[in-house]
């Protein structure tokens, strides 16, 4: 979405020229290209697009297609590409799944990674370039400072299959396009939030990841659980969050470039105590405290919380063990800057608060009651 509204500015602006053909699937309640409309015609477009011309929509040409389906995305894709036409491809798409059942295994695998290679395999011969979006997070357990070349670290463990998958098809991404002769570039984000760049402020289409972790303290304080909640979260522990308008530029900006790897983090990465303390205070519950391990003697809140959402983000919010290099990456988004992300913490917090961090509620205020 957020890529989308950037490479709507850039043509706008005169900056970029062509067809913009985002492939997408068709949903239960709207087709592909109605999908499209409701990204450009809605309450939380920034600003910076509300006048666009009619024009600039007529250069966006939607395709219906299932990355997990080969022989539908093939015929999909020759049915709407010219060979003759220079495709650069800016690959998005994936699943975040960060359980570690086989299930979520079998998840992450066949949406990030299997079609991932779907993709690749269905523009054979069309793309001459290939930008494909990962996560800093795929490269597994570090220490120390993590520059941009992922794929020359040696063999490391994950936190779970999502990092894992990501990894492996940052290499057969690597493997392929060079094979081929297609130039690639690997981008990836860090945790990412709603904008804070480019109004409205704080929108975000999913109240996922980030934002599944400050839900669980939401629905603490609307059930009016009082029982103490000691969290687990070192001193030294450092979360790094980028706002998803300063990823989309950057994205953006890479097809201007020949970047090839880039860490899209946030170079002040915020401490996880005073992050979460802030977003407490937003939230409005007081039960909190902070420990450095935790307690053997759990009441029934804090087991609730070291089983579900404290097992699943124990190792990103107390991550104190790696550091994202982004000297690259302020060289090359430059004059852009990343915001100080503890100033809109709070901003972030209340966004989400006032849809109840209910996606379904967020669609009906982008769209309408009716869905529009």
């Amino acid at each position: 979405m957020h890529v989308l509204y950037e490479l709507l500015g850039e043509l706008s602006r005169g900056l970029l020229a062509g067809k913009i053909l985002p492939v997408l699937r068709d949903s239960t309640s709207f087709a592909a290209s109605q999908r499209v409309d409701r990204v450009l015609h809605n309450k939380f477009v920034p600003h910076f697009l509300k006048d666009f011309t009619p024009s600039v929509r007529q250069s966006i040409h939607p395709i219906s297609a299932d990355l997990c389906d080969l022989a539908s995305l093939k015929r999909a894709i020759q049915g709407s590409i010219s060979v003759q036409e220079p495709l650069t491809v800016i690959h998005s798409a994936g699943s975040v799944n960060l359980e570690t059942t086989q299930e979520a295994r079998d998840d992450v695998y066949a949406h990030n990674y299997e079609g991932t290679l779907n993709l690749l395999r269905a523009l054979d011969g069309y793309a001459i370039r290939f930008i494909y979006i990962g996560t800093v997070f795929s490269s597994g357990v570090q220490q120390g400072r993590i520059g941009d070349d992922y794929l020359s670290l040696p063999s490391h463990a994950y936190r779970n299959p999502y990092e894992e998958s990501k990894a492996k098809v940052e290499l057969e991404v690597a493997r392929y396009c060079e094979e081929k002769g297609i130039r690639f570039q690997i981008l990836r984000p860090s945790i990412i939030c709603g904008r804070v760049m480019d109004p409205p402020l704080y929108y975000t289409p999913k109240f996922d990841v980030f934002y599944g972790w400050l839900k669980f303290f939401w629905q603490l304080k609307k059930a009016e659980l009082h029982s103490p909640l000691r969290l687990c979260i070192h001193e030294t522990a450092t979360m790094n969050v980028v706002p998803v308008d300063f990823v989309a530029k950057a994205i953006v900006k890479s097809v201007h470039s020949h970047v090839g790897q880039l860490n899209i983090a946030n170079p002040e990465a915020a401490n996880t105590v005073e992050i979460t303390r802030a977003a407490l205070e937003h939230i409005g519950y007081e039960n909190a405290s902070f420990v450095n391990s935790i307690p053997t003697d759990l009441n029934r809140v804090e087991q609730f919380y070291y089983k579900t959402v404290g097992a699943l983000f124990d190792s990103y919010i107390n991550n104190d063990a790696s550091i994202y290099d982004c000297s690259k990456l302020l060289s090359f988004i430059s004059p852009i800057k990343m915001p100080p992300m503890r100033e809109h913490i709070g901003g972030i917090v209340d966004f989400a608060k006032q849809f109840n961090f209910d996606d379904r509620k967020i669609d009906q205020a982008a769209h309408g009651s009716n869905g529009w």
